[in-house]
């Protein structure tokens, strides 16, 4: 072989040398590159629609016990890496429908938001323009309870899905509650549903239920302020005929793991507190409102007259029952309490008070509580001393507030509707007044004919002394506390 041939072959060996080793190299760096680019570019969950679909499906027959049984109908809405499934539950009232399509929308546009802005934030933090962005879903079961007593509850449960080490895992869950009237479609809220006291039933009822029915460990860490009667707590719900389902947020009562628990109470659970209808009327705060009260009843026919009245202007009142009244007087008794109107406790007989034992006082107002129970479910609420003869004592006793008057319409004395009405006219704003009147009197059921559609057009809210406390005083009324007015 000639020098020429020698130096050509080692240039060829060379050569070859070098083009394994690019091979080499080539191969290690797609060896290396596959699982990067596997991980930055691809995932092991749904990747078209009729996947996504099937998973939606699959998760959201798990959330089953915060809609009713029934058709439904599944509207889904894939694209990575933001998805949609809605099951909508049957729904036959055109207005319920347009308000959960509205709250719907809502969620819908915040969720898309809130996940873009996460995804774009994630590849700022990585310095990477082409990061793959993680698969989110949102998904939604909704369903209309319907019961008899004139009200439909519309449920909306959501689950948020996020992708986590290529598996789809809940991120957070959460349930919106409204509550309709039946015949309107108008939406209610709780203190038209529910009797004044029907936080502090469910404060009782939850304080035992949780503690029995889960571990220590597995309540949340301040689970206790989630049932307490606080305004804030016991506004989602849903009201069947069997009594209500009420619906606690993910992490409140027990551990997040958990997520939005529905706990049930039946109609006897609730003690009296669930109205038979609900009251049709909301109080505005920031509208002038004044509470007419009535003693001495219940009152026969005139009080029939002064319930009719109430009743044809949608309007409520307070009545402070004497006790050995009621059982001879129920309907007027169950009829006041059926249409929102507040019941006070006014003594058995109408005896002064601090002339009494103190024995014998405090049997006065039980007795009188019995006898209201009895036809109502529920204790009366508030307490006026009859002549308003009171001591601490007493009113410590009464376990409610006590509530007196500021203005006094003489009614008793003068048996004239136009003094009546005169007296309540005389004031030059009635604005937060309590007015004093008596339910026995035909002269006083004439007079409220005259006293409440004049009161409404000048603006005035007829109101339960406790609701006007509330508003007027910016707290819950307090037990033992003497209200005449503001």
């Amino acid at each position: 072989m000639s020098r020429e041939q020698r130096r050509m072959e080692r240039l060829r060996k060379k050569r070859r040398r070098r083009t394994i080793l690019a091979l080499i190299f080539i191969l290690l760096i797609v060896i290396v590159g596959i699982p990067f680019a596997v991980s930055h570019f691809s995932t092991d969950v749904y990747q078209d629609a009729d996947e996504f679909e099937k998973y939606a499906d699959a998760e959201l027959d798990k959330y089953g016990q915060f809609v009713p049984d029934g058709d439904a109908e599944t509207e889904y809405a894939y694209d990575s890496p933001i998805s949609y499934a809605v099951e909508n539950g049957s729904c036959d009232d055109e207005s319920i429908a347009s308000y959960r399509d509205g709250v719907l929308t809502k969620l819908r546009e915040s969720f898309s938001q809130e996940k873009t802005a996460e995804e774009a934030e994630r590849a700022e933090k990585q310095n990477d323009d082409d990061l793959r962005p993680l698969e989110h879903a949102m998904l939604i079961r909704t369903g209309v309870f319907s019961a008899e007593r004139g009200i439909r509850s519309l449920v909306i449960y959501r689950a948020d899905q996020v992708e986590k080490d290529k598996e789809m895992v809940q991120e957070a869950s959460a349930v919106y509650a409204y509550n309709f009237y039946a015949d309107t479609g108008r939406q209610l809220l709780p203190q038209q549903i529910f009797t004044e006291r029907y936080r502090e039933v469910c404060a009782q009822y939850f304080s035992e239920y949780f503690p029995k029915s889960y571990k220590e460990e597995e309540l949340g860490e301040s689970w206790k302020d989630f049932i307490s009667a606080s305004e804030n707590n016991y506004n989602k719900f849903a009201v069947t005929d069997k009594g209500v389902t009420f619906y606690f947020d993910e992490g409140t009562v027990l551990k997040s793991s958990y997520g939005v628990v529905a706990v049930g109470m039946t109609v006897s659970d609730l003690g009296g507190t669930l109205r038979e209808k609900p009251i049709y009327r909301i109080v505005d705060p920031d509208k002038p409102m004044v509470a007419l009260t009535y003693d001495d009843g219940p009152g026969g026919k005139a009080e029939t007259r002064i319930l009719d009245c109430l009743e044809k202007y949608g309007e409520v009142a307070t009545f402070f029952y004497l006790g050995n009244r009621v059982s001879g007087d129920s309907e007027n008794v169950k009829r006041a309490f059926d249409m929102g109107c507040q019941i006070g406790n006014h003594t058995w007989n109408h005896p002064n008070l601090s002339k009494l034992k103190e024995k014998e006082a405090v049997k006065q107002l039980t007795d009188t509580n019995a006898a209201v129970k009895e036809v109502t479910g529920d204790e009366p609420s508030v307490f006026r001393p009859s002549y308003g003869i009171t001591s601490d004592a007493i009113n410590k006793a009464s376990g409610v507030p006590v509530i007196m008057w500021d203005v006094d319409t003489l009614d008793w004395k003068s048996r004239d509707a136009k003094k009546v009405f005169k007296a309540v006219k005389k004031k030059s704003s009635l604005d937060g007044s309590i007015i004093l009147m008596h339910s026995i009197y035909d002269s006083t059921a004439e007079a409220t004919e005259l006293i409440v559609p004049w009161l409404r057009e000048k603006g005035y809210q007829m109101v339960t002394v406790s609701e006007l406390i509330k508003y007027k005083s910016g707290h819950e009324p307090q037990a033992g506390h003497v209200y005449s007015g503001f």
